[in-house]
């Protein structure tokens, strides 16, 4: 499994929520892009999140804490 699929898969997981269901307080509005909600559509080719421009492995290890 890709790492965008990954975090978004772990963030659903944990909220119960749907994609469409879901913010990320780190978006500039609700058509950008976001990892946690769109999966490997959202990050760029060196692995970072289209919306926020986190790297995707540490958004996963902060999940991981959750």
């Amino acid at each position: 499994m890709d790492l965008g699929n990954q975090y978004r898969n772990m963030v659903l997981k944990r909220t119960g929520l749907k994609p469409h269901e879901l913010v990320c307080p780190r978006e500039q509005s609700g058509m950008t892009p976001c990892v946690a909600r769109d999966g490997d559509t959202a990050m760029t080719d060196d692995e970072y999140c289209v919306g926020c421009n986190k790297k995707v492995s540490e958004l996963i290890a902060e999940e991981k804490e959750k």
